[in-house]
């Protein structure tokens, strides 16, 4: 298993190494990080074949809604509050109302997935994805610092 594990990470560094910046070529990128994930969390999770086909379309399921809520949260929030005095009180508590539907929805949404991830897997294995997206982020994250020489975008 260790032996996977800095497979993976050197492929993670060659990929962030040769791809001349994360961020310029970003669908390419986001394919390739998008294969990486599959490959951590296939691995970090023990997926059988049989269970990866399972497993794959509820958490793409999942992540597509979250992105889709994350989406909401920056265009319907965060690019309304960059300055704190273009919009009144009442605008103010609109947009703060708005913001705790989408937390809400995003708990909700969060709450489905994990119940039933532990339903169908175990809540053993839902537990160990959680660590999987906390170390892929960690990984990643690193790997660019390295590249970037500490600098985030």
């Amino acid at each position: 298993m260790m032996s996977k594990r800095i497979a993976y990470g050197a492929v993670l560094a060659l990929f962030l190494m040769g791809s001349g910046g994360l961020w310029a070529q970003q669908e390419d990128n986001q394919e390739k990080i998008k294969a990486l994930k599959v490959a951590f969390f296939t691995e970090q999770l023990s997926l059988s074949p049989k269970e990866a086909t399972v497993f794959w379309p509820l958490y793409n399921a999942y992540e597509a809604e979250k992105e889709t809520i994350m989406g909401l949260k920056r265009r319907e929030v965060y690019d309304k509050i960059g300055d704190t005095q273009s919009y009144s009180e009442a605008e103010a508590r609109a947009i703060l109302s708005r913001f705790q539907e989408l937390e809400e929805r995003e708990n909700a949404l969060d709450r489905k997935f994990q119940t039933e991830l532990a339903a169908t897997f175990s809540a053993t294995r839902t537990l160990k994805l959680f660590r999987a997206e906390h170390e892929f982020r960690k990984r990643l994250l690193r790997e660019f610092r390295k590249r970037n020489g500490g600098n985030l975008p």
